[in-house]
């Protein structure tokens, strides 16, 4: 009966052994470095996440209200090729302007960089006072663009008639979501 224990714990040590391995774990003693010595050197990405939240409360001035969005884009360093997407919902109104500005920080105003497509040429999603919209498409912007916007000091804007400067604001940052590493 002993026998067949310890096979049995063999058989399964083994197989928890295979399944690690299989799976790309390994265990790794808590003692001694960690340090790899011939690990190769962390590289820059190529491209970055950026996204942001589109909300009333971002707007200079600020105002209250019920319309809020989503912006999410990759930005390649390289080449300063932005590709994006804003959505918004349950504005005043159709929207009259919709942009990346520029530089600004949070909390203050900047120029319009990139005017977005109009409204009629975005995707509906709904109708009715509760519509959303959603644009996308390509920007290649400058070294010094690519600098700011790296820097959080591009924001989109969405306006309407009702609240020319701005209904829904969001400043933009480089995105965690969905990343994991380093």
């Amino acid at each position: 009966m002993l026998e067949l224990a310890r096979k049995t714990r063999w058989r399964r040590a083994l197989l928890l052994g295979a399944a690690l391995s299989a799976s790309g774990c390994a265990l790794v003693s808590r003692f001694g470095p960690q340090d790899n010595p011939t690990a190769l050197p962390h590289t820059p990405p190529e491209w970055v996440p950026i996204d942001c939240w589109l909300g009333t409360e971002d707007v200079v001035p600020r105002h209250a209200g019920k319309a809020g969005g989503s912006m999410f884009g990759t930005l390649t360093l390289a080449t300063g090729i932005l590709k994006w997407r804003v959505n918004y919902a349950r504005l005043s109104g159709p929207a009259t302007l919709a942009g990346f500005y520029g530089p600004a920080a949070k909390g203050s105003n900047g120029p319009l960089v990139i005017e977005l497509p109009p409204q009629s040429q975005g995707v509906q999603h709904g109708t009715g006072p509760d519509a959303g919209y959603e644009l996308t498409g390509t920007s290649t912007l400058t070294q010094a663009q690519v600098a700011d916007l790296m820097a959080g000091l591009w924001y989109v804007s969405v306006s309407t008639r009702a609240w020319p400067a701005g209904e829904v604001r969001g400043q933009l940052k480089r995105s965690t979501a969905g990343v994991h590493g380093g």
